[in-house]
C-alpha cells in the first residue's frame, strides 16, 4: 500500500509544482525554501508518534552516510527544480522516468538484500518498456534544463541507496524530518527568500505541494523498509503513466498509443511481482 500512495502523491506533487513554477511564475528562490519549510512542518506533526532514532546513528559509518545524503539531496533538489521550471511536463517525465531504472540497478548492485533476480528482471522490464515507449527523435536533444534533470535523476538514485542504509537506524519519519530541516536551513541561507511578496494563493499551492511531498517521501521510505527498494521502485514506475493521464485532463497535453501499451506492460509486471515474483 505504501508504494502506491507514494506514486499517487508524486503525481499530484509534480503537477502542482509545474503550475507554481510556470503558470504562476513563482521564483525558485522563493518556492524551494517555502516548500521545504512545509515539508519539515508537516513531517514534524508525525514525529511524536512515528519518529525513532537508534543510538547506532553515532557510529562513524552512519554519520558519513548521513552527511553524504545531505550533500546529494541539496544538489539534486537544485537541479531538479531548475529542470521542472525549464521543461514541459512530458519532456520532464521522459528524463525522470529513468530514475526508477537507475535506482533498481544500483540497489541490485550495492544492497545484498535487494538481489532477488526475478524481481529485478521484472522491474527492469517495466522501466525499459516505459522508456522505449516515449523515446523518439524529437526527444534526443538535450537542452540546458534537460541536462540538469539528468544530473538530478542520477543524484536522486544515489541518495535513495544511502537512505535505504540509513533506515537501519532511523524510522522513515525521523529521517525525513531531519533531512528536510537541514535542507530548509541551507536554502534559506542560500536564497534568502522574500516570502512577504508571495501571493496567498501561491502559498496555499506550495503548502499543497509540501503535504503531497511529505506523503510521497514518507510512504516511499516505509516502502523501502517493508518491501525493499526494488519492489517500491517498480510501483513508482506507475507515476509517469499517471502524470501523462492527468496532464491530458488538466494541462491539455496529448498522449500516444505507445504510452497506453507501456502502461499495460507495467501493470502486468507489477501484478506478477506482487503475486508471484515477490
Amino acid at each position: 500500500m505504501f508504494p502506491f500512495i507514494a506514486a499517487l502523491a508524486q503525481v499530484g506533487g509534480i503537477l502542482i509544482d509545474k503550475v507554481i513554477l510556470t503558470r504562476r511564475q513563482v521564483s525558485l528562490h522563493v518556492f524551494v525554501p517555502i516548500l521545504f519549510l512545509f515539508l519539515f512542518l508537516s513531517t514534524a506533526l508525525l514525529f511524536p508518534s512515528f519518529g525513532e532514532i537508534n543510538e547506532r546513528i553515532l557510529e562513524t559509518r552512519y554519520l558519513l552516510i548521513f552527511g553524504a545524503m545531505i550533500v546529494v539531496a541539496v544538489l539534486w533538489n537544485i537541479f531538479y527544480y531548475q529542470g521542472v521550471q525549464a521543461e514541459k511536463v512530458q519532456e520532464f517525465e521522459l528524463i525522470v522516468m529513468f530514475q526508477p531504472l537507475l535506482t533498481i540497478l544500483l540497489a541490485a548492485i550495492f544492497l545484498e538484500n535487494e538481489q532477488n533476480p526475478v524481481l529485478v528482471i521484472v522491474s527492469l522490464i517495466a522501466a525499459a518498456s516505459l522508456i522505449i515507449a516515449h523515446i523518439n527523435k524529437t526527444h534526443l536533444e538535450i537542452s540546458r534544463g534537460s541536462s540538469k534533470l539528468i544530473l538530478a535523476v542520477i543524484l536522486m538514485s544515489v541518495e535513495l541507496i544511502l537512505i535505504k542504509i540509513l533506515l537501519e537506524v532511523f524510522s522513515p519519519v525521523a529521517l525525513y524530518l531531519i533531512r528536510t530541516g537541514i535542507i530548509f536551513i541551507f536554502f534559506v541561507l542560500l536564497y534568502q527568500p522574500q516570502i512577504k511578496k508571495v501571493a496567498p494563493q501561491n502559498i496555499l499551492l506550495i503548502l499543497s505541494s509540501g503535504l503531497l511531498g511529505t506523503a510521497q517521501m514518507v510512504t516511499k521510505f516505509y516502502g523501502f523498509t517493508l518491501y525493499g527498494v526494488v519492489y517500491t521502485s517498480l510501483i513508482l514506475i506507475l507515476s509517469p503513466i499517471l502524470v501523462y493521464v492527468f496532464s491530458i485532463i488538466f494541462l491539455h497535453e496529448r498522449i500516444r498509443l505507445r504510452t497506453m501499451i507501456s502502461a499495460a506492460v507495467i501493470l502486468l509486471c507489477i501484478v506478477y511481482a506482487t503475486m508471484i515474483g515477490k
